[in-house]
């Protein structure tokens, strides 16, 4: 398995063909989970791009720090977040307090994630791997689509919500174990059957959402696009807690970066996956996808049905 994740993830990782947005107008770009692994590397690039940064994180003195250290790599402009997205409350409270402060977002990363071998329950009760890795990106999302809206308004701009999966939805069990994805307070899981659970649903997801987004009354709303990806099999501390030290350096994690920050992501078509084989077959399933998404709704108390 790990052979196979790690060869897989070093192809998606090769170097291919992409122009960086460096030479535009600066863009306003939002990072979960931005002050460690991946979400810091994107930053750190992005921020040489010249573009304004909206970070999100939970270590406040790391956050502020890293803010300072982006402004001197040449971010246009660099603020921080503090949340913990295992609590529905604390999504709530960072999307009005990103919202308060902020006029236009051009891109929306959802890249914190968490992985943990004995999964704990998150505030409301839900296994905390699902509930940072696919509800809470379905309640911040919806909360900051009026950003992105304002940002549609540039005929020349096209905003982009990018969702991290990852190559490990293939072995998701799931809808076989969909109850228990919002069994509140119900018993322990396995670590990794969370973590595949959780990234199959990040994929779901943002096919669903790309659905909706493109049959929208709101023309805005219809030029959002909706991207995801596995981001390569990195050496950071997530991988290594949970299979070991493997994978390339994170110097070279860049498929984040490429989806988000440059002409390749403009070109994707939305709802579509990248860098890591062609997704789960479960992804072209409408009964699944209407499933999930309606029990997202109940369980966030958060509706896309006005959009």
């Amino acid at each position: 398995f790990l052979l196979l994740t790690s060869l897989v993830g070093i192809f998606s990782l090769m170097p291919g063909r992409c122009t960086s947005l460096a030479t535009q107008t600066p863009r306003t770009f939002l990072i979960t989970g931005a002050t460690d692994g991946i979400g810091r590397h994107t930053a750190e690039k992005i921020a040489s791009d010249g573009h304004h940064l909206v970070l999100h994180g939970r270590r406040p003195d790391v956050g502020a720090s890293l803010a300072s250290s982006l402004a001197s790599r040449g971010a246009a402009s660099a603020r921080y977040y503090d949340a913990d997205l295992s609590d529905l409350r604390e999504v709530e409270r960072l999307s009005r307090e990103i919202a308060s402060s902020t006029e236009r977002l051009d891109v929306l990363i959802n890249n914190a994630g968490v992985f943990d071998p004995d999964p704990p329950h998150s505030a409301q009760g839900y296994d905390a791997s699902w509930h940072v890795n696919v509800m809470a990106p379905f309640l911040l999302t919806r909360r900051l689509l009026p950003l992105l809206a304002s940002a549609s308004e540039e005929r020349s701009w096209t905003p982009r919500i990018i969702t991290t999966s990852s190559i490990s939805q293939s072995w998701s069990l799931w809808p076989d174990r969909f109850p228990a994805l919002f069994d509140r307070n119900g018993p322990a899981r396995s670590g990794h059957g969370a973590y595949s659970d959780s990234k199959l649903g990040d994929y779901l997801f943002t096919v669903r959402l790309a659905e909706i987004l493109e049959n929208s009354n709101d023309e805005r709303l219809r030029r959002i696009k909706c991207l995801t990806m596995d981001p390569g099999t990195v050496n950071t501390k997530m991988l290594r807690a949970g299979w070991g030290a493997c994978g390339i350096p994170l110097i070279r994690a860049n498929n984040t970066y490429k989806l988000a920050a440059t002409e390749y992501g403009a070109n994707a078509e939305s709802g579509s996956y990248h860098f890591g084989g062609s997704g789960s077959q479960d992804a072209k399933d409408s009964k699944k996808l209407k499933m999930l998404w309606e029990k997202l709704e109940e369980c966030t108390g958060c509706s896309y049905s006005d959009i």
